[in-house]
């Protein structure tokens, strides 16, 4: 059997663990047991059981990512982009509170670069062919803060509001975010509860955004 295929199937097993046990009761021997091996095999392929679980919590992106791909195909403003992206990633962190939590502020973030880009070779059909640069920079960078401020530097330029306050908001959203997530992390799995945060959080982050805006 190849490399590629035990890592395929150790993803998959990781992957399988996130969504039925929780990121919370992952494990190494339970998740190479359910892939049918021993759990040096994700030390020998991975190094580690967090690369491993980062590249398992990459699947849980899929739908997030899609959601990116046809925005980034279809919006040209770039306050309204902004807007409608936080609202997809909420709407899908909020489900999933512990994974987007450690992916985008936590122990993740140092590796999330190296990560996706195997992830991606190992799964190159959830790439597909794709220029936007915006949709890139979601995809390949732990940063949500630097994915805002390329879009608040463009309206910028545009005159739509202050440089100083495309790098303030871009700040103060990200800090917004993790926040609300962190006060979510034992409650999330109620979907009504994760609907209403998703849907608080976005209003903060909305009215950030239009007070920065020059009127």
């Amino acid at each position: 059997m190849s490399a590629e295929t035990t890592k395929r199937k150790l993803v998959e097993a990781a992957y399988q663990t996130l969504q039925e046990e929780g990121f919370e009761h992952i494990r190494a021997r339970n998740v190479a047991g359910k892939a049918g091996y021993a759990a040096t095999a994700i030390y020998k392929h991975f190094g580690s059981l967090n690369y491993l679980i980062t590249m398992a919590s990459f699947r849980v992106l899929e739908e997030y990512n899609r959601e990116n791909m046809e925005l980034s195909s279809t919006v040209t403003d770039c306050v309204l982009l902004s807007k409608l992206s936080w609202k997809s990633f909420l709407c899908h962190a909020f489900r999933n509170v512990p994974v987007f939590e450690n992916l985008f502020w936590g122990k993740a973030k140092d590796i999330f670069e190296e990560a996706v880009t195997e992830y991606f070779q190992l799964y190159p059909e959830g790439l597909q062919s794709h220029t936007s640069t915006f949709f890139y920079l979601a995809s390949f960078s732990s940063s949500i803060e630097e994915r805002d401020f390329m879009l608040f530097r463009r309206a910028a330029n545009e005159g739509l509001l202050t440089m100083e306050d495309a790098v303030y908001v871009s700040r103060v959203n990200s800090m917004i975010a993790h926040a609300a997530l962190r006060e979510h992390m034992e409650d999330y799995k109620d979907p009504v509860i994760a609907r209403r945060a998703a849907e608080n959080c976005y209003r903060l982050i909305e009215k950030t955004i239009d007070r920065c805006l020059i009127p």
